[in-house]
């Protein structure tokens, strides 16, 4: 398994402890965390323990990146289990095709790895992540309602998937 990935703009790599605090500051962001599988991190603790799920996963299974650009921590993309793909990508970053770029490195990678597919699961009201997985070639496999309960909101999900 690669430890890092390069693009024309960014490192994706490995998450390690000092990336706390960056990520806290994207995962504490309601925005930024709006269509996310939980609500935003109300204490580094929180983010603290997220991460050491990310570190600790099994490579077997598990195939995560942090996206760094300029040595800056901006997000993460990646698998934290495969075939499931996830990003989050820092708000003050959105719109500059940093989370395209990642993505189609992160594709490269797991074609060359043999994958023969990848997936994911997006709210059908995420509309920037619905466009981006429709550029890489993903498409969509199913919906159903009521699947994440985030706060106190029920979201529904809209399936992808690629086959590599």
């Amino acid at each position: 398994m690669s430890e890092e990935i390069r693009t024309d703009r960014l490192l994706l790599r490995r998450a390690c402890a000092n990336d706390i605090e960056a990520m806290h500051r994207i995962m504490s962001d309601a925005q930024a965390m709006r269509y996310w599988s939980t609500p935003p991190h109300v204490s580094i603790d929180e983010t603290a323990r997220w991460m050491a799920s990310m570190v600790d996963a099994d490579p077997s299974s598990s195939d995560d990146f942090i996206v760094t650009l300029n040595g800056d921590l901006i997000g993460k993309l990646g698998a934290w289990k495969l075939p499931e793909i996830g990003f989050l990508i820092d708000r003050q970053q959105w719109g500059r095709g940093y989370a395209s770029e990642a993505l189609a490195a992160f594709i490269n990678q797991r074609r060359r790895l043999g994958s023969t597919e990848l997936t994911a699961d997006v709210d059908p009201r995420n509309e920037g992540s619905l466009r981006l997985l429709a550029r890489h070639g993903f498409v969509e496999s199913g919906r159903a309602t009521g699947t994440w309960q985030i706060g106190d909101e029920l979201c529904d999900s809209v399936y992808f998937r690629l086959l590599l």
